[in-house]
């Protein structure tokens, strides 16, 4: 029998069970499931630390990644294990070969690690950013249109690459990133996909997308243990690429007659760790399926952000971030707040929701501001309801309340 969603589910997750988890988007969560098979491959390595770590544990990896590449439609080859999306991002900015006024085309709502990266490439490179400002609600077309007048303005043939996320954090919204791959491929501009939050949340494949570079968190969507992501990099891409730590196996494949890669082996090991999250894709995987699978998923957490926003908005008296196609919200609704003239500072409001949200009301719902509004990111999953948006919604309103008065 296929699980029912809603709040009956989350006693198959570690959460406290008096709180309401609207926040699963910035950290995610394990199922219960996955621990004997994460403690289990933990003691693997104690028990026997050489023989696992220098020989048998590497199939367990293999097998892990040969599942995810089905999932996601690719080559198993074309995947390495990494820590989280932000690994993936510094990977592959860091190697690419840039020289001095290359661009960068970016966009204003690239995640803030990753805003920061930018910055430090052109910094280092001497690399030239073209950032674009996005001021959501926009379509998709008019996303596509801005990029390809700033592309035609600058110079195609002076961009080296173009750096996107897939689903944004803050606003938490799509992107048209297939579009944008297919985009920039007209102009010979390599894509770089900042995937943090799309495994899990919508369906993927990479071979048909064919981005050049492509990172996911399996923790935050996927149900794996925290610190579990992707970088694909496809094969013809692969002399390009090595690790943010560089290992034994490190080969320079800058040479354009070398078709050999090292891929697999410069990534295989980054010192040692503990491996045993990435051995539980697998197990994620078996247990997402025990729940009806994807599709089921998607759409359960899909109607839920739409319907929950909504209610969300109403108590507030506001509304929900959203275009005219309506393709914006995903698991992920972004909610306007009824904040007025308070004289705190934007990081003091961000402290003060937080502290008020998870002490006071036990709750969370990420706040941030866009366009000089405040919203908050909800996130829905399989563990909540309708009545947890609400009561979110309550705690919001509370919060508001009080920081109009300062």
């Amino acid at each position: 029998m296929m699980a029912t969603f809603g709040c009956n589910l989350r006693p198959d997750f570690f959460l406290e069970s008096q709180y309401i988890p609207l926040n699963h988007g910035s950290f995610g969560a394990y199922p219960r499931a996955l621990r004997p098979l994460l403690h289990y491959f933990q003691e693997k390595a104690e028990t026997h630390p050489d023989r696992w770590l220098r020989r048998e544990m590497f199939p367990v990896l293999q097998e892990n990644r040969e599942a995810v590449a089905n999932m996601i439609h690719c080559d198993p080859e074309e995947l390495a294990f990494i820590m989280n999306a932000s690994y993936g991002m510094n990977t592959v900015l860091r190697s690419i070969p840039m020289k001095e006024g290359d661009k960068i085309l970016c966009f204003s709502t690239a995640y803030n690690a990753v805003d920061r990266l930018l910055a430090y490439i052109q910094d280092s490179r001497k690399a030239k950013l073209v950032q674009l400002e996005l001021i959501y609600p926009l379509s998709d077309q008019q996303i596509l249109d801005m990029t390809r007048e700033a592309i035609e303005r600058e110079g195609p043939e002076s961009f080296k690459l173009g750096v996107f996320d897939a689903i944004s954090s803050v606003p938490g919204v799509r992107f048209p990133f297939e579009k944008m791959c297919k985009l920039l491929k007209e102009y010979n501009i390599l894509s770089l996909v900042d995937g943090a939050h799309a495994i899990g949340q919508i369906p993927l494949d990479l071979h048909a997308v064919d981005p050049d570079f492509f990172t996911t968190n399996c923790h935050k969507w996927l149900f794996a243990p925290r610190g579990t992501a992707l970088l694909y990099v496809p094969k013809r891409n692969q002399r390009l690429i090595h690790p943010a730590i560089i290992n034994v196996s490190y080969k320079d494949h800058r040479d354009l007659e070398d078709q050999r890669s090292s891929y697999q082996d410069e990534f295989s090991w980054p010192g040692t760790i503990d491996f045993s999250s990435y051995m539980c894709v697998k197990q994620a995987l078996k247990y997402r399926d025990s729940l009806g699978g994807e599709d089921k998923i998607q759409t359960y957490c899909n109607d839920l952000a739409r319907k929950g926003g909504q209610i969300a908005a109403n108590i507030l008296g506001t509304d929900v971030l959203e275009n005219d196609e309506k393709n914006l919200t995903l698991h992920m609704v972004n909610v306007r707040l009824p904040l007025q003239n308070t004289t705190l500072t934007d990081s003091q409001i961000t402290n003060h929701f937080y502290d008020k949200l998870m002490y006071e009301h036990n709750t969370m719902a990420s706040p941030y501001k866009h366009n000089n509004k405040w919203y908050a990111r909800l996130s829905a999953q399989v563990y909540l309801g309708e009545e947890d948006f609400e009561h979110a919604a309550k705690a919001l309103l509370s919060v508001c309340s009080d920081l109009n008065k300062q």
